[in-house]
């Protein structure tokens, strides 16, 4: 069995590890670090990008230990050196272009780059089919992580289409990476039964992603007219799905039709004044009790955390917080909220 390791936004590491062990029937999970899990599978790379919470997938090739200063740079070049990587990967034939990338955390008298020059050598040493491009025209991608003594070399398995779905996708201002919103929907546990409501879907990133899962019927609108036609646009029409102009405020929707809402909430940087936040949140949630069924749920990220707070109490929600995520240099919180 092959062992991957996934990428994911801090602070879902346990969202994705349970994606995981649904959607990888022989998957063994290996161990969790901040912003990767490690597992073993047998399957093809195919079947792995089931999993939409990720951001990459990798395979790892090599784990060893190496030194913090430059003079053990020549660790990392032999450690690869040593590799055969033509067993790793024998359906390549001819030249293979390739880059590599590395990260360093840790007292290193050497930098993340000298890192990468000195995998490069040593991937020059083990194979001479592989010739260092680092123009962007490369077939291959290599990466090599230091976490102080410990080093992992890895090759990665997908490009930016997997994380973000597209490259043609038009994104908002405040727009969810796709991998994000889809922890969203993975946490809401979606069922075909469900009707599900993004009230602030911005360019429609969750309402896209809860559409990899049988529903009822799911409703997104917007303040913004132009999030309107950006969703709309990243979405298409659907059967049973609607994408309107409207207030989250004021919703065109029946008292207890919903069974979820799951949304991003504006916040922070995204408004005006941070005074706006805790009337607005007071207005949203009132509306979104009116429109939930006695046993519906609101799941809700949002970094103005007090404030969704103070709102749930006043309504009268019972709220709990999932998991607090590193998103852009903020740390969002990710509620829930039932009624009492």
């Amino acid at each position: 069995m092959a062992l991957y390791f996934v990428t994911v936004l801090p602070g879902l590491e346990h969202v994705l590890e349970n994606e995981i062990g649904v959607k990888i029937p022989d998957a063994k999970i290996q161990r969790i670090e901040r912003g990767k899990v490690y597992f073993h599978s047998s399957l093809s790379m195919g079947a792995l990008t089931v999993l939409r919470t990720a951001d990459n997938l990798y395979c790892q090739i090599h784990r060893f230990q190496v030194g913090p200063h430059k003079i053990h740079l020549a660790e990392i070049e032999h450690e690869i050196a040593q590799l055969d990587l033509s067993r790793e990967f024998p359906e390549h034939f001819g030249t293979i272009r390739y880059k590599v990338n590395a990260s360093r955390a840790g007292k290193h008298t050497y930098s993340r780059f000298d890192a990468a020059e000195a995998a490069a050598r040593g991937i020059a040493r083990c194979d001479r089919r592989y010739r260092l491009d680092m123009t962007g025209r490369h077939e291959m991608e290599f990466r090599l992580d230091i976490h102080h003594e410990d080093a992992v070399f890895a090759l990665r398995l997908t490009d930016a289409s997997y994380r973000y779905r597209t490259e043609q996708r038009r994104f908002t201002h405040a727009a969810l990476r796709p991998s994000v919103a889809h922890a969203l929907v993975w946490l809401s546990n979606p069922e075909a039964t469900d009707i599900v409501v993004d009230p602030c879907c911005g360019s429609g990133t969750i309402v896209s992603e809860r559409l990899a899962y049988p529903y009822d019927q799911i409703d997104g609108g917007d303040l913004s007219e132009e999030a309107v036609e950006a969703s709309i646009e990243n979405i298409g029409f659907y059967g049973r799905l609607r994408i309107r102009h409207w207030d989250a405020r004021h919703l065109p929707i029946d008292a207890g039709f919903v069974d979820k809402v799951v949304t991003n909430l504006p916040f922070g940087r995204q408004i005006s004044t941070d005074e706006d936040i805790p009337k607005l949140y007071y207005d949203v949630f009132k509306e979104m009790k009116r429109v939930l069924k006695s046993d519906g749920s609101l799941l809700c990220l949002t970094d103005a955390d007090a404030a969704a707070r103070s709102a749930a109490e006043k309504l009268q929600f019972r709220y709990s917080t999932v998991t607090t995520l590193c998103l852009k240099g903020l740390n969002p919180t990710l509620l829930l909220l039932k009624k009492l």
